[in-house]
């Protein structure tokens, strides 16, 4: 267990990507009325060191970009140019994140104004020489009460040889990927099918109308050649599917397991699934916990792995508890005046407060070593935020 204290000013709001090196963005007024200008930051958390990326151009999020390569050394952004006649050229720039190099890989000409209300388009980084360009337009429902991005457009891309097939494969064309989550060095999930728990489409959408959703798991050099082939039905490894009355909400991936929320309509509940991707046992794959709950408060955030083992934290009256779904037993509760914030494989990061001797009152971050409640660190300060390097390394961030 390494712990690392960080001293910061004010807030802590970044991206970890690898190693030690954490993503930081900073918006500000440009010349668009309708999206800000960004500048993006790179903190080298072991030099305790920020550098500013391509600080001399212009850049803004115009793109929704993922680089779908785990553990990449590469940043993926746009940066823009005027070209004086109405238009800008917005430019992809692939940027290594440790020598600090940059390439533009594509270029792509567009009328700012229609973002983001008008247009949306995603860009999946696939390998260093693959990528697909999702466009999506808006569709308006049959009631006539929701306008959304569901018309969708997908080419491949191969910006090395300058090459683009455009994706036919029925899956992709009718319900758009919604998001890509890399995994190991060969594989990451995908998820196909808008989900209608955003902006009351449930409430909105006939059930004809809303896309059956899918969790698949990718083998992207496999994917990269399927698409090559212009495949009209491409056969991928569904891991869950849901349409219209229950719906996926969100996912994240945690060690060997997908953690994901589904939420039926029908039963007003929400499913917190775990999935193991790495058992050869049927039986052992997955691992579920269903919250009865009206109120919003969701509870993919509580889902957590420890020592390889499924959780979900609790809050009760009694303190907070970490349920084990595996032996469905509360394998640790720690007191209710210790706020946990973090989680990093067997290490718990908590906060509370003291006084001292002349009664004023004073913010802790303790460190506790799971199960135990016991304090083995402790630090003064107020607690901003927390990263984990891997599953022995934490940074933890105080103001």
């Amino acid at each position: 267990m390494n712990i690392r204290f960080l001293a910061q000013s004010e807030y802590f709001n970044g991206l970890h990507l690898k190693d030690d090196i954490i993503l930081e963005k900073e918006y500000e007024q440009g010349p668009f009325t309708n999206l800000p200008k960004v500048r993006y930051f790179l903190y080298y958390l072991e030099e305790n060191v920020r550098k500013e990326v391509m600080p001399y151009t212009d850049k803004v999020d115009v793109f929704n970009i993922t680089n779908c390569q785990y553990e990449s050394d590469y940043l993926y952004f746009t940066e823009y140019t005027d070209m004086l006649d109405g238009g800008y050229t917005f430019n992809i720039i692939r940027y290594n994140i440790t020598d600090h190099t940059h390439t533009k890989i594509i270029s792509l000409k567009d009328n700012i104004n229609l973002y983001p209300d008008n247009k949306q388009i995603k860009i999946f980084i696939l390998d260093e020489s693959n990528l697909i360009i999702q466009r999506a337009l808006p569709k308006v429902s049959a009631n006539g009460l929701l306008k959304e991005f569901f018309d969708f457009t997908l080419v491949l891309f191969d910006f090395v040889k300058n090459k683009q097939i455009v994706i036919e494969d029925e899956n992709l064309k009718n319900n758009g990927i919604e998001f890509v989550l890399p995994y190991n060095e060969t594989n990451c999930i995908m998820k196909t099918g808008y989900s209608v728990f955003e902006n009351d489409r449930h409430l909105n959408l006939e059930k004809e109308e809303a896309a059956v959703e899918n969790l698949i798991i990718v083998n992207i050099k496999q994917f990269i050649s399927d698409l090559k082939l212009e495949q009209q039905n491409m056969v991928m490894n569904s891991i869950d599917q849901a349409y219209y009355d229950t719906t996926v909400i969100n996912a994240k991936i945690i060690d060997n397991f997908l953690i994901y929320s589904k939420f039926n309509y029908e039963k007003n509940d929400e499913v917190i699934v775990f999935y193991d991707l790495t058992s050869k046992k049927e039986e052992e794959k997955i691992y579920t916990c269903i919250n009865k709950t009206t109120t919003g408060e969701y509870l993919l955030k509580n889902a957590t792995v420890i020592d390889n083992k499924p959780y979900m934290i609790k809050k009760n009256s009694s303190g907070t508890q970490f349920f084990n779904l595996i032996t469905n037993d509360v394998d640790a509760t720690y007191p209710e005046d210790l706020n946990i914030k973090f989680v990093n494989n067997n290490t718990v990061i908590s906060t509370f407060a003291d006084r001292t001797l002349f009664g004023k009152e004073i913010k802790l971050v303790g460190i506790h070593k799971f199960p135990s409640k016991k304090i083995i660190l402790q630090e003064r300060g107020e607690y901003i935020g927390s990263v984990a390097s891997n599953n022995e390394t934490t940074y933890i961030f105080l103001k």
